[in-house]
């Protein structure tokens, strides 16, 4: 980041990195979801969304879907990989478990400087995934799909979990739901039901929320 170019406060960078989080899913960026994922009041969202859009960081009309303008989402993706280059830290050289990684890089990563992010990328080698495996690089491209809409009876590779609670994490964990694990999908029951998938030589039942938030990528031929 140029030195010309405002800071932003840590509450300024949380609000940031959850709207670009919750723009990326199905019902988008809302007062309400900010509330719950950030865990205050609606009153205290709204206050800080008008704070944003005087900043020229997002567009944002009350009761509609809150948008990143350009210069947020250069923001956002600078904030984000901050976090994850510094989840990636954690586990990589600190061996933290991964349920406590992203709870402590959101406190972490508002006192990283642009340069000790280089640093910290030279030194874990230019990883190109945090540990969850969402992308280093907010802006790159995204061909994977949510494990409920994957195809059943073929070899699918874990690549990303959105579910980032701790108890998520652990449950998925001890289950060997981890980026780079090779999963089938054996059958999924209709009307938002429960799926079974095999993981090894284990058959395991995934709630649909869980399900939805595993991204997975099939095999390609000649792997």
């Amino acid at each position: 980041m140029s030195p010309h170019v405002q800071a932003l406060s840590g509450s300024v960078e949380e609000y940031l990195e959850a709207i670009h989080r919750s723009s990326a899913t199905p019902q988008g960026a809302s007062t309400t979801g900010l509330a719950e994922a950030l865990g205050v009041k609606p009153a205290s969202v709204t206050g800080m969304l008008r704070r944003l859009a005087g900043l020229g960081l997002i567009s944002y009309r009350r009761y509609r879907t809150i948008a990143l303008t350009p210069q947020g989402e250069r923001r956002a993706h600078e904030i984000v990989r901050r976090h994850r280059l510094t989840e990636r830290l954690l586990t990589d050289l600190l061996g933290v478990p991964l349920d406590q990684v992203h709870e402590h890089a959101c406190r972490l990563e508002h006192g990283v400087s642009p340069d000790l992010e280089t640093r910290i990328a030279a030194a874990l080698g230019g990883p190109q995934a945090c540990p969850h495996g969402h992308p280093i690089d907010a802006a790159a491209g995204d061909d994977t799909v949510a494990l409920v809409e994957a195809p059943r009876h073929r070899v699918l590779t874990v690549v990303r979990l959105e579910d980032e609670r701790p108890e998520a994490i652990r449950f998925l964990s001890e289950a060997g739901l981890l980026p780079g694990a090779q999963v089938r999908l054996l059958r999924r029951e209709p009307f938002a039901g429960v799926l079974t998938v095999q993981v090894g030589d284990r058959a395991l039942a995934l709630g649909w929320q869980l399900a939805a938030s595993v991204r997975v990528q099939r095999r390609r031929r000649g792997r």
